[in-house]
Formats: structure tokens, sequence, C-alpha cells
């Protein structure tokens, strides 16, 4: 019963896409040269992390503080009206179930793109990284990206799967996470869907979850 994407559509997604990633792919790039110059904290053995222990331990903090700052970009995003209008809306034009494509997820202002993969660059002078633990996650999250913008009525907690991130699409101000879902639901702004997303002309039935500091929002909703 899902409504399958219109051509025209994923075509629109790709040449927004293509182009934008011109400018996107800046950001990488200056990660790097911060990396080879010496202003970042990353390595390239795991005795100068202090050993395989400390190694995980720093991983998972870089990539716990990356969580947390994409969420609050991308809330950030949502909620200033101005980055709103001129930047994230561009992405959001794409808001039913069967607009959303593996292209949806790099069809965006370039300047969105940046902005929210920015923690993964901006933590780098400050918290210890292997250097392929640093470049793997990036990589990474471009494939998880695909993943989670082609509509798929997939989810388990605490994944922030293709059912949440649709949700998030029909329904602007909920499940800002990027991988996991706990700064949703320590911010108060995690909704699970609990019918299926994808499916043509049925309502989405959503559970709310109360945040560790009250329900967040950041905008009105969207009705499904």
């Amino acid at each position: 019963n899902r409504k399958r994407p219109e051509w025209s559509i994923m075509v629109n997604q790709m040449k927004l896409a293509q182009a934008s990633l011109f400018i996107y792919v800046l950001l990488p790039g200056f990660s790097e040269f911060l990396i080879e110059e010496g202003f970042t904290k990353s390595v390239y053995t795991f005795d100068e992390l202090g050993g395989f222990r400390m190694y995980l331990m720093y991983t998972v903090l870089y990539f716990a503080l990356v969580e947390i700052g994409i969420y609050w970009m991308h809330r950030t995003l949502h909620t200033n009206k101005t980055l709103y209008k001129y930047i994230h809306l561009l992405h959001h034009s794409y808001s039913a179930p069967h607009t959303l494509t593996p292209w949806c997820s790099i069809a965006f202002h370039p300047l969105d793109g940046i902005l929210q993969a920015s923690p993964y660059v901006v933590l780098l002078p400050f918290v210890p990284t292997h250097y392929l633990t640093h470049i793997g996650m990036v990589f990474l999250t471009a494939v998880w990206a695909t993943y989670i913008h082609d509509a798929m009525d997939w989810n388990v907690d605490p994944i922030m799967g293709s059912k949440y991130h649709t949700v998030h699409h029909t329904h602007y101000i909920y499940n800002y996470g990027q991988i996991f879902t706990f700064c949703d639901r320590i911010w108060g702004t995690l909704r699970i869907p609990m019918t299926k997303t994808g499916v043509q002309g049925e309502r989405v039935q959503l559970k709310v979850v109360d945040g560790w500091f009250g329900k967040g929002r950041g905008g009105k909703a969207k009705s499904s």
C-alpha cells in the first residue's frame, strides 16, 4: 500500500544533491587540513591514545558528544526561524513518506549539511580520536543518512531507525537525533511510531515520551 516516489521527485533530489556536494565536501577537506597541520587531537595509533582501552573510552566520548552536538544543531535549524526558512526548509520540502528516497538524504542546502556535520570537526581539537575512527564515522554517517531517508518501517530502540526519521519529516519537530534516540529521550522530543509510517492513507499513531527535562517541541507539528 505504500506509494512509490515519482521519478520527477527523485530527479529533483539528484540535482539538488549533486549541486550541494560541491560545497558540502569543503567540511571534510577542512577537517583533513586541521588534522594534518596538528590543530587537533587526532592520532594514528592506539599507543598515542594510551592503549586500546583508552581508545574505546575516547571513541565512546567522541561519538556521544557528536550525537549531542548534531541533535542540538538539527533542533536549532528548526527552532531558529531564519535558519529554518533559508537553510533547512529546502530539505523539508520532502515532507511525505512517498517523497523520501536515498537521494533525499543529501538533497539539502549545502550549509545545512555543513552545519549538521560540524560537530565531527568542532570536537577534534578537544577530544582525542583515532584518525581512521573519525574518517570511518563520517563515512558511516553518510550511509546511515541514506538508510533513514528511505521511509522503511524499521526501528529498534535505542537506534534512531527509518520509522523515527520518517516521523521527523512528516511532523517536523520530533526525533532530531542522528543514530541514537537518547538525546530526544532526554530533552523530550522523542515520538515513537506505533503504526507503519509509510502506508498511504493511514494515520500514524505516535507514543509521547516525556523527557528528563519536560516535553520538547520547538514549533507547530504537522498532523499526519
